[in-house]
């Protein structure tokens, strides 16, 4: 990860900073599964008042970088709403690393389907259906954003979880510039 810019969402007084941060999203969604997981995303701005914060910083190999800054400046869709900063190198001096995965809610559904199952197999008590209903019932309480699925066109919650660590690990974004397994892209 050698290279980054920074996407800055445009003060809107019509629109509030995290739908402008949620279109920004669905469009960096439509654009980063070409990039084969090559591409991460950060949130300088993360938890600020709770949520992603209104800038998104992409991180990656100088080429693929540029190659995604250049699709991107050719959106109007982006360039309405959001200002991309110069390609910069990324810095050499960084001490801690980020690592933003997908944080998924486990809603009523789940529990249904737990249900069943322990009531097939002739396990399911109250005791079990009282811890479970705890352990699900839950909200989560992160940064997200709302999206609609390019696939299906359903709209859902991308929940955003952060967690600070000590070093860089190498390996694979998803399709959401969030990280599969324990990849961390640097915080500065």
């Amino acid at each position: 990860m050698d290279s980054y810019f920074d996407i800055k969402a445009l003060p809107n007084p019509e629109i509030i900073q995290s739908a402008v941060v949620a279109h920004l999203m669905q469009q960096l969604h439509k654009l980063l599964p070409a990039f084969d997981g090559r591409i991460g995303l950060a949130f300088p701005a993360y938890g600020q008042q709770r949520t992603l914060g209104g800038i998104i910083r992409v991180l990656g190999e100088c080429k693929d970088v540029e190659r995604l800054y250049q699709q991107l400046q050719g959106m109007a869709d982006v360039s309405d709403y959001a200002l991309l900063t110069p390609i910069e190198p990324t810095p050499v001096n960084i001490t801690q690393y980020a690592r933003y995965t997908r944080a998924h809610a486990k809603g009523n559904s789940r529990l249904q389907r737990l249900k069943r199952r322990h009531q097939a197999a002739c396990t399911w008590t109250d005791e079990l259906a009282t811890a479970i209903a705890s352990k699900y019932s839950q909200p989560l309480h992160l940064p997200h954003v709302s999206l609609n699925s390019v696939s299906s066109g359903q709209a859902f919650i991308l929940f955003v979880r952060r967690q600070v660590v000590q070093e860089q690990k190498r390996g694979a974004f998803n399709s959401y510039g969030l990280s599969l397994g324990n990849v961390a892209v640097p915080a500065f």
